[in-house]
C-alpha cells in the first residue's frame, strides 16, 4: 500500500509539474519571431493562399459596412481554403499558427462589426498582418 501511496504522488507531482512547466513555455513563445535569424518555410500551398488573402484586402474596397462584411466573408472563405489545404508540420508550421491565429480573430471581428469605425480599425490591421506575413515567411 505504501509504494502504491508513493507512486501515485510521485505521478501526481509529475504531471503538476510537466502542466506547469508546459504552460510557462507556450506563453514565452506567442511572439512571432525569426527562425534563428532567417524565414520559417512553408509549403507551396500555403503561400499561394496566403498571397489570395493578400490580394483580397489589397482589392477590397472598404467604404461602407457591406464593403467590409465582403471584405470579411471573402477572406474567412481564404483562411478556411488555406486550413483545408494545409499539409505542414513542425516548428514551421507552429510559427505559421502565431501569425495566422490573429489574422483569424481580427478577420472574426470585422466580419462582426456594427459601424464602420470599427471595421476600418479591424480591416487595417488585417492589412498590417498579411503584410507582416512576407517578413516572416518563405516558400
Amino acid at each position: 500500500m505504501k509504494k502504491i501511496t508513493t507512486v501515485i504522488v510521485f505521478v501526481l507531482a509529475f504531471s503538476t509539474l510537466h502542466a506547469t512547466s508546459r504552460y510557462q513555455h507556450e506563453k514565452a513563445s506567442e511572439e512571432l519571431v525569426l527562425n534563428n535569424g532567417t524565414k520559417w518555410k512553408i509549403d507551396q500551398a500555403t503561400g499561394k493562399n496566403v498571397s489570395r488573402l493578400q490580394q483580397i484586402a489589397k482589392k477590397a474596397d472598404g467604404h461602407t459596412m457591406a464593403d467590409y462584411h465582403m471584405a470579411g466573408n471573402t477572406l474567412q472563405s481564404g483562411i478556411d481554403q488555406m486550413i483545408k489545404e494545409c499539409r505542414m508540420k513542425g516548428p514551421d508550421h507552429l510559427a505559421l499558427h502565431k501569425w495566422l491565429e490573429p489574422l483569424m480573430e481580427q478577420v472574426n471581428q470585422l466580419r462582426k462589426a456594427t459601424n464602420a469605425a470599427s471595421a476600418k480599425i479591424h480591416f487595417s490591421a488585417i492589412k498590417k498582418r498579411l503584410a507582416l506575413f512576407n517578413q516572416y515567411f518563405k516558400v
